[in-house]
């Protein structure tokens, strides 16, 4: 939400694959610490464990800064996989072996810098910055990144946002109003069914998500039109 503060509402967490041109959720979470005990960082280490049960074996496992945290980044290693993510700038890593400092503090060159972050291991970091100029910081623990890597990593990061952007806008997610827990849970359900939908349409017919949804409802408003069956 870029509040940066506790907003009172239903915490969705989602797994999704993508290539960067596509998208697909394959697994989600719904967070209710006070039902299930379950933080968000134990939602996500279940689904990456189910994914890996399902047989996914992914190119790069990316998430955002939440839950770059050592028992995460330790649960993908153990897996076998890559991750690549973003971290705050106040986390401690070591370059020289001199002692800890604030990955902030370093001078990080384009192809990368290997360090060794504290209670973790040796990574390999990046530097970059948004469009209104402020840093980011990245990690991996495939040394092999580099410049072009990363920008390339960072674009994929980019579909994901993408697809939260959409998941609201065309699917509704946030928009039911029903009280009761199991309606909430069902519509969660049926706007991530939507949005596969929508995603196939693009797959299969080439299309734009947003053009797939416009279609299915001048459909409906051309058939409406043409037999009214209610007057306002």
């Amino acid at each position: 939400m870029g509040k940066h503060l506790v907003i009172t509402g239903i915490g969705l967490i989602t797994l999704v694959w993508t290539d960067g041109t596509n998208t697909f959720p394959v697994d989600y979470r719904i967070y209710d610490k006070d039902g299930d005990n379950f933080s968000k960082n134990d939602h996500l280490r279940s689904m990456l464990q189910t994914a890996n049960d399902r047989g996914f074996v992914p190119y790069f496992v990316m998430f955002d800064s939440w839950y770059s945290c050592n028992k995460n980044l330790t649960f993908i290693q153990k897996l076998g996989w890559r991750f690549f993510t973003r971290i705050k700038k106040n986390r401690q890593v070591n370059p020289d072996r001199t002692g800890n400092i604030a990955v902030s503090s370093l001078v990080i060159p384009d192809n990368g810098i290997v360090a060794h972050m504290k209670e973790y291991g040796f990574v390999k970091g990046f530097h970059s910055k948004n469009k209104a100029g402020r840093s980011r910081y990245w990690i991996t623990n495939c040394f092999e990144v580099d410049y072009m890597g990363r920008k390339n990593l960072q674009a994929i990061c980019w579909a994901i946002e993408n697809y939260h952007r959409a998941l609201k806008e065309l699917c509704g997610v946030e928009k039911c109003k029903i009280r009761k827990e199991l309606g909430q849970r069902s519509h969660i359900n049926c706007s991530l069914r939507a949005y596969v939908r929508l995603e196939v349409a693009n797959k299969i017919q080439n299309i734009t998500i947003y053009n797939a949804k416009w279609y299915i409802i001048s459909d409906a408003i051309g058939s409406y039109v043409q037999e009214q069956k209610y007057a306002l």
